[in-house]
C-alpha cells in the first residue's frame, strides 16, 4: 500500500560533525519551504520506510510531492 501524500508528515534533520539533530516535524510542503541547505535530511514520506530510518534528499522529497 502506498501511503505518501503531500500532507505526509516528515522529520527534518540537520547533519553536523556531532551527528544528526532533529530540526522539526512538518509536512512535505513546509519542509520544501525551508532554505535549500545540503545539511538537511528528510525522513522518507512513507511511514513504514521512515520507521526503518530511511532518509531522502531534498530532490527526492520534491519528486514525491510532484508525483503525488
Amino acid at each position: 500500500m502506498h501511503t505518501t501524500r503531500p500532507e505526509s508528515i516528515i522529520e527534518v534533520s540537520v547533519d553536523s560533525a556531532s551527528g544528526r539533530r532533529a530540526l522539526g516535524i512538518m509536512s512535505m510542503r513546509q519542509a520544501l519551504d525551508l532554505p535549500d541547505l545540503l545539511r538537511f535530511t528528510y525522513t522518507h514520506p512513507d511511514p513504514l520506510k521512515a520507521a526503518e530510518g530511511v532518509v531522502v534528499s531534498r530532490e527526492e522529497l520534491q519528486t514525491f510531492l510532484t508525483c503525488h
